[in-house]
């Protein structure tokens, strides 16, 4: 089922007993819900027949005691498990208890499972329940859904923006729905009265991922900007960043560099390279890595690779500080 069967069943008031959410953009999985929920459930009589679970130890005398409870004064209930990964990684004796659970749930049951980190290679185990529960997958929205979307919001705000304008807003965000909400209402919150966004507004308001701040890093480096670097490294400290993510995300856009260098090598297309990545990436990232990639030797992206280990070997032994890890492996970077 995709997620505009899902909107279609919202819309008609037509939903089934049983579903099952999973995927990385979690915001768009919540939005669903809520939807669902206004679907579903009176306000007033809300906080009596709904129920959240949001335990990795799942408690199956608990599960059990929510599907077996009535809806109080509403024709609905709604029973939403998070992240218990029953699916996932579940001992196979409880495993089996949870499918005959969910065999014959009554008409007047919603159940909702959600599993954000849910291993696609396991998807065998929703065979048992696969016949009655719709499973929506809710993978990253291209930058041409988001495009659509962000254009919505702000006109449903009264703002006008330029197409290019929300390119560029993407970019600075990346395609997690999440921060782009809060860019975007910060983005409103800014102008005022005014209708008209413009780009010094983005320039202004709209803060740059973590991941576009890595990119902005790999930028200097190719362009032997030194001061560029280290002054992209202090607003990533000065704003709280963990060094270890950092050193995580740097050392792993050095392995997608040596990635799309190598497939660009057996004359890939850039659509078909965006595959090998997990989750894909769009078109406009795999674009930006390949430019980059331009700029490094294969020998020295691979050196710079293996290189990583040894660096967090260093920092788990207590003989590197981790931002001096940071700091070691990008100047190293620099002297390519």
């Amino acid at each position: 089922m995709e997620v505009k069967d899902l909107d279609r069943q919202i819309k008609d008031k037509t939903l089934g007993t049983l579903y099952f959410f999973c995927g990385e953009e979690q915001f768009l999985m919540e939005n669903k819900i809520k939807s669902i929920k206004r679907a579903l459930l009176q306000p007033d009589f809300e906080d009596l027949n709904f129920s959240c679970l949001d335990d990795k130890k799942l408690s199956l005398a608990r599960l059990s005691e929510e599907l077996l409870s009535v809806p109080v004064m509403s024709e609905k209930r709604m029973v939403v498990v998070k992240n218990s990964g029953i699916f996932n990684n579940a001992k196979l004796a409880d495993y089996k208890k949870v499918c005959e659970m969910l065999e014959d749930l009554p008409e007047y049951l919603c159940v909702i499972f959600c599993e954000a980190g849910f291993d696609k290679k396991k998807e065998k185990n929703l065979d048992p329940i696969r016949k009655n529960c719709g499973i929506v997958k809710f993978d990253f929205l291209s930058p041409v859904q988001l495009e659509r979307w962000l254009d919505k919001m702000f006109a449903d705000k009264g703002k006008s923006i330029l197409p290019r304008d929300i390119g560029t807003i993407i970019k600075r965000c990346g395609t997690s729905m999440a921060p782009l909400f809060n860019e975007a209402n910060k983005l409103i919150s800014f102008v005022g009265e005014r209708e008209k966004i413009t780009a010094a507004d983005i320039e202004a308001v709209v803060s740059k991922s973590i991941e576009t701040r890595i990119f902005d890093v790999i930028d200097n480096i190719a362009a032997g900007h030194s001061q560029g670097v280290f002054d992209e490294l202090a607003t990533l400290r000065a704003s709280g960043e963990n060094p270890s993510t950092i050193f995580s995300l740097l050392s792993g856009r050095v392995g997608e560099l040596l990635m799309v260098k190598q497939l660009c090598f057996d004359k890939m297309s850039t659509e078909k390279i965006a595959t090998y990545f997990e989750p894909k990436r769009p078109v406009f990232v795999v674009e930006k890595l390949i430019r980059s990639s331009k700029n490094f030797s294969e020998e020295f992206l691979v050196n710079m690779t293996l290189s990583a280990p040894h660096y967090t070997a260093l920092v788990r032994s207590g003989k590197l500080d981790k931002w001096a890890a940071v700091e070691m492996y990008t100047s190293r970077m620099l002297n390519k």
